[in-house]
């Protein structure tokens, strides 16, 4: 196995390894290895649920998008009104698609009309590439743009004819390959659009990459093409793991790895059955294993995730994604998390209007299922500290009563808001103390600085972080924060950090260490933040909680399923007020956090403010 990432492979060698390739990456749907598939008690759920969407609608054209709609980022900088319609023409797509996958050879024959007509309908939108990310087009439209979903669109396209290839007219077939060989082959290498993931250590390089790189390994029949635009991606997504800390960690939280590296590993999974093996771009790289273990240390009980940044409260890691890694990277750990996954998703009905819901997904979830899921339980997970990303997961020894997770980092991370020394707590797997995580996404939210932290989701003021003098804390890698003690061993958990830095210079702030202690047993946690200041001032503490907060005899209640957790404040601290704070989540719904303020009795230089939270 030759690993492209480490080591240069003559192009010579490349393209006869190619030329030996099997492009089917996906198999066909008459192959025997989607047998299992059919015969999966889950897989028969799903397909139950899909079946019945598709009768519904095989009937009715996909939902136009029309160049009105392709304009409007432009014009508003709103994204929702065209990428809702985008989403679901996929989810169509791909629902037919999985429907005919799955089905016995008369239903199969039965809906290869509708499957013809819902390609044909996606070969004709003149420009795959979200007008979000072709800003500076009035139109919204650029057929050589390469971006996320382009190229997803490509791969999409890739794997319906590797699995229906000889059922769909040729000429279609023809008009594909052309299509893709223009657009994206060809000009992946000689870009006609500027490419700029290329270089860059975050998702966009392996999304982009895995979409190309896929079509080609399914399609292409230039094998010295294919070997060249290997020969790139070997230079180009070293960059995209270097976004990783050597711990595996990345700011980008568990939900954008899902996207940047599940895609990677699809890619890598791509590359290996294309070429028996002989090709990888994960080989036996040690920190590939180490970031794969990242995320599912990010889960939490009861549907919630670590949502730092950008990231969602609630989400679920792909079973299909874990299961892929557990066996090809030999980690028990991951196969777990994924069985447990296959069991939510076969004792939950499937939400087929959840965005990413399209072919790319059907497949991997029915292909990789196990065969017996319901008896898998809730694997137990530990407690991580990733010291590259300065953030602590650590959770109760017993039925994860409590879970607690923070972080320290800086304020130019990706997706990056400004909340170092910010924390979750939740108690009997419910939120106390919460992120926002990703608002709704609008152009405003990407332009700039200024503008990014008008956002309550982005700006420290919606999140669990001190207030110095009225000051938040600023934008920018040099305001950052460092790690001072870390210790998860034994009956209490210790976690402190240097605030300081995170500061602009008007908050006049000398010294700013938050420390956080946590009993085991009991769960009950304190927040110390001790500070010096250039002149006497005040200090806010803040928590940020998603229910209505109940006024307590010794501070304030906050309610927690059927049980509530007190905060109460030590010597010099005094509770100040309850603020509303209104603002759209990713759904583009209205939603509400409650700002919590504690402050400093009186004007100081220095002091300290402690804040207890315990749960009854």
């Amino acid at each position: 196995m030759l690993n492209l990432l480490e080591q240069r492979i003559p192009r010579a060698e490349l393209r006869d390894i190619l030329a030996t390739r099997n492009p089917q990456l996906v198999p066909r749907c008459d192959s025997p290895e989607w047998e299992p598939a059919r015969r999966n008690p889950a897989v028969r759920k799903w397909k139950a649920a899909i079946d019945a969407r598709v009768d519904r609608e095989r009937g009715e054209p996909l939902p136009p998008l029309p160049d009105e709609l392709y304009a409007v980022f432009y014009r508003t900088g709103e994204r929702r009104p065209f990428e809702s319609v985008y989403f679901e023409r996929r989810r169509r797509l791909g629902r037919i698609a999985a429907s005919a996958a799955l089905a016995d050879p008369g239903r199969r024959e039965s809906l290869l009309p509708v499957l013809i007509e819902r390609i044909e309908e996606t070969m004709a939108e003149e420009s795959w590439t979200f007008p979000a990310h072709a800003w500076t087009e009035p139109t919204g439209k650029d057929p050589y743009k390469i971006d996320l979903f382009a190229a997803e669109t490509a791969n999409v396209l890739g794997e319906l004819v590797n699995v229906f290839g000889w059922l769909l007219p040729q000429a279609l077939r023809d008009r594909i390959r052309a299509r893709l060989h223009d657009q994206m082959f060809v000009n992946y290498l000689h870009p006609r659009s500027e490419i700029t993931w290329k270089h860059l250590p975050m998702n966009w390089n392996a999304v982009c990459h895995q979409g190309v790189l896929g079509a080609a390994l399914a399609l292409e029949e230039d094998h010295d093409l294919v070997a060249e635009m290997l020969e790139s991606a070997a230079e180009c997504l070293p960059k995209f793991l270097a976004g990783f800390g050597e711990d595996g960690s990345t700011s980008e939280g568990p939900g954008y790895w899902s996207y940047g590296y599940g895609r990677f590993a699809e890619l890598n999974c791509q590359l290996e059955t294309a070429t028996g093996g002989r090709l990888s771009f994960f080989g036996a790289n040690e920190k590939v294993r180490r970031i794969a273990e990242f995320a599912p240390a990010m889960v939490l009980s009861n549907g919630y995730m670590v949502n730092f940044s950008d990231g969602m409260q609630r989400e679920r890691l792909g079973p299909a994604l874990l299961a892929y890694l557990g066996a090809r990277l030999d980690l028990p750990g991951v196969t777990a998390e994924s069985a447990w996954g296959f069991r939510h998703e076969a004792e939950t009905p499937i939400n087929l209007d959840s965005q990413r819901c399209d072919f790319f997904h059907f497949n991997r979830l029915c292909l990789r299922c196990p065969g017996d899921v319901a008896s898998e339980r809730e694997p137990r997970r530990g407690d991580h500290y990733f010291p590259d990303y300065g953030a602590i997961i650590c959770r109760s020894p017993e039925d994860n009563a409590w879970e607690f997770a923070a972080k320290g980092g800086h304020n130019a991370e990706h997706h990056n808001h400004n909340d170092c020394g910010s924390f979750i707590f939740h108690v009997g797997h419910t939120p106390v103390v919460v992120e926002i995580g990703s608002p709704e996404y609008v152009g405003s939210y990407f332009s700039s600085d200024e503008t990014r932290y008008t956002f309550l989701a982005a700006r420290s003021l919606g999140h669990s972080v001190p207030l110095v003098r009225g000051c938040e804390q600023a934008a920018g890698a040099e305001f950052a924060a460092r790690v001072l003690r870390c210790q998860l061993a034994g009956a209490r958990v210790e976690f402190s950090m240097d605030l300081t830095r995170c500061y602009p210079a008007e908050a006049g702030c000398r010294k700013l260490v938050r420390s956080f202690s946590l009993e085991r047993d009991s769960g009950r946690l304190e927040i110390r933040d001790e500070y010096e200041l250039d002149a006497p001032g005040e200090i806010e503490s803040i928590l940020i909680c998603s229910t209505p907060v109940l006024p307590g005899a010794e501070g304030v209640l906050i309610p927690c399923g059927d049980r509530q957790v007190q905060v109460t404040s030590e010597r010099h601290t005094v509770f100040r007020e309850v603020d509303l704070c209104d603002y759209r989540n990713r759904d583009g719904k209205d939603d509400r956090v409650y700002r919590i303020r504690f402050g400093t009795d009186s004007a100081r230089s220095r002091g300290s403010l402690r804040l207890v939270l315990q749960p009854r």
